[in-house]
């Protein structure tokens, strides 16, 4: 398998448009072993997403010739939704490697058996005092 990360796995293209569903079935092609990708689960994947994408052409024939306009908002809103399921997973990331950072860091100071300067003290402490000075 690939070193994505877990919010680069995410499609954000609608499963009922063509991009979003030939996404979401290619993502099972993915596989460290050339010859499984391209002898097995390439020809599978390509079978699939002709099938999905004639679902897809007679759902958009349904559901905008009958429901027209009204079909947009719904659209936007649950885009939106896989949009804020991506950028939560970036902020975990981001979270992650800053912890990572942090604890390597003190990992490094606690074995050279450093303290933590004046400095160091006043960029910790002071950001967490009001200016009341409480």
């Amino acid at each position: 398998m690939s070193d994505k990360l877990a919010s680069e796995k995410i499609v954000i293209s609608a499963p009922t448009s063509f991009s979003g569903s030939a996404a979401r079935i290619w993502k099972m092609t993915d596989s460290n072993n050339a010859t499984l990708k391209w002898l097995v689960l390439a020809p599978i994947a390509i079978c699939l997403i002709c099938m999905a994408w004639s679902f897809v052409a007679i759902w958009y024939f349904i559901i905008f010739g009958l429901f027209g306009i009204f079909v947009i908002p719904f659209r936007l809103l649950t885009r939106s939704g896989r949009n804020r399921k991506r950028n939560k997973l970036q902020h975990r990331e981001l979270l992650a490697a800053v912890r990572e950072e942090r604890s390597a860091n003190m990992d490094e100071k606690q074995t050279n058996e450093e303290k933590l300067t004046d400095e160091e003290i006043v960029t910790v402490i002071l950001p967490t005092i009001n200016n009341d000075g409480k």
